[in-house]
């Protein structure tokens, strides 16, 4: 059901809505009538008013399968399919060929788990059905799939359905939601294609374009996908906010912060676009500014806890180390679960010499995410740092249980050449060149004097790949 907005509304719907809610015209209402109501609070998302008017309607125009399709359509909308059923064999009893009727009826059964009926009731019209009936049909038939777990067929079904009438918006929708499931993403490219050669202001094909070129990452066609989405329809909301977020991911948070600022403009601010705009800034080095925008979010948002962190990164990356463990303790009280808050406070501790928080900080972190690589070097690095290589030696063994990474054995190496155990350090560093030679750089990362180290250098010699 799309969505319009109120401002679109002519004055004669909303005179005719107003004397509707009023009461001034609830005796007699003309068939246009009905369906201008119909679609107003369908649009304004108030669905049971809508149903109201369409239970109405049926009254007044006991012979009118519209309002009996529209009222079946909104009882399905809203999960209410028992009801639908019993609305529609009504009306089949005065109306028995009509297709509209069979189709919901259809997806009403499929829906309460017959599928077998649901499906039996599409086979009369589908063998003699024009494109977009059957696009309809096989809309329906994917519902069926879905239900069974059966993805891929759903989206065969769906692609069936737009190929047969490429401006069918429900099963374009649909095939989107499909497609993660199946991962039939360079299909579904192909298909949104199709349908933006036939239609090029299409602004949803666009979009689930950049949707599949974005998972494929295929990020710079993805952007250009999702900028003619907002382009072909500038009150595209998602359009904007999924190109700003790619923007921001791919290390461009300029082009994000322009795209936030044009959202500002057209749709107004919140406490989450705020916390965007503020994160660019943050991104840009630009932290007093960031600091700014993100106390507007805390007071439009005061219990928003990824506001506050991103306001003790901002004093972070100045070196305002007392004042961002103040914020990174105050969003550990809103949200304790978040193993980022905990070792942001870890580094944070540990610049102000506070190493036994600190420490208690990267225990936390990894009780709740023991399987996050960098929190294990994290605490390995801080136990370098505080000259106890032996502590650094067993979070790394510890981690090597779950992790077998190439940072995590080279980083255990370097712990073992700092304690002193040569032979063993470089025994295991002859062992892990067999399965990461290319990684090796990262023992120099941990302990740069080894560059010059003969012993380790001949070791890396011997096993360095032939060319």
């Amino acid at each position: 059901m799309n969505r319009r907005r109120k401002d679109d509304w002519d004055t004669r719907i909303v005179d005719l809505v107003t004397a509707y809610e009023t009461g001034e015209s609830t005796a007699f209402l003309d068939v246009e009538a009905y369906h201008d109501l119909i679609e107003y609070y369908q649009n304004e998302e108030q669905f049971e008013k809508a149903l109201t008017v369409a239970r109405l309607a049926c009254e007044q125009y006991k012979f009118s399968t519209d309002f009996y399709v529209q009222q079946a359509q909104l009882l399905i909308y809203t999960n209410r399919h028992t009801q639908a059923l019993e609305i529609l064999e009504l009306a089949l009893t005065f109306a028995p060929g009509d297709f509209e009727l069979n189709l919901l009826l259809a997806e009403a059964f499929i829906r309460t788990g017959k599928n077998q009926a649901g499906l039996a009731r599409l086979a009369p019209y589908k063998l003699q059905a024009s494109a977009e009936d059957l696009s309809e049909i096989l809309l329906v038939e994917s519902i069926a799939y879905e239900r069974q777990g059966q993805y891929e067929h759903m989206f065969y079904a769906l692609k069936a359905a737009l190929e047969a009438d490429l401006t069918n918006e429900r099963a374009l929708e649909r095939v989107s939601l499909c497609t993660d499931f199946c991962r039939k993403h360079e299909e579904a490219c192909g298909l949104y294609n199709k349908i933006i050669d036939e239609d090029p202001y299409n602004a949803y094909a666009w979009y689930y374009l950049g949707q599949a070129l974005a998972y494929l990452r295929k990020s710079e066609d993805a952007l250009e996908a999702y900028e003619y989405a907002f382009l072909a329809d500038p009150d595209f909301e998602d359009a904007y906010l999924d190109f700003a977020e790619l923007s921001f991911e791919n290390h461009q948070p300029d082009k994000a912060l322009e795209t936030y600022n044009e959202m500002a403009e057209r749709f107004g601010t919140d406490g989450d676009l705020l916390l965007r705009m503020g994160s660019c800034y943050h991104e840009m080095y630009q932290h007093e500014t960031a600091i700014a925008y993100l106390e507007q979010a805390a007071r439009i948002e005061p219990h928003n806890d990824e506001v506050i962190f991103k306001i003790g990164e901002c004093y972070a990356a100045q070196e305002k180390w007392a004042v961002a463990l103040s914020f990174f303790r105050k969003a550990i009280r809103m949200n304790g679960e978040d193993e980022n808050y905990y070792q942001a406070l870890a580094e944070a501790a540990f610049s102000v010499n506070d190493f036994d928080a600190a420490e208690k900080a990267y225990d936390v972190a990894l009780d709740l995410a023991p399987d996050n690589s960098q929190l294990w070097l994290d605490l390995a690095w801080f136990y370098l740092e505080m000259l106890r290589p032996q502590d650094a030696l067993r979070v790394l063994e510890e981690a090597n249980e779950t992790l077998y990474e190439a940072e995590i054995a080279y980083s255990y190496i370097a712990c073992l050449l700092a304690g002193g155990q040569r032979q063993q350090a470089l025994a295991k560093l002859a062992e892990v060149l067999l399965d990461y030679y290319p990684e090796h750089t990262y023992l120099f990362d941990w302990q740069p004097l080894l560059r010059n180290d003969a012993e380790v250098n001949a070791v890396i010699s011997l096993y360095r790949p032939e060319v």
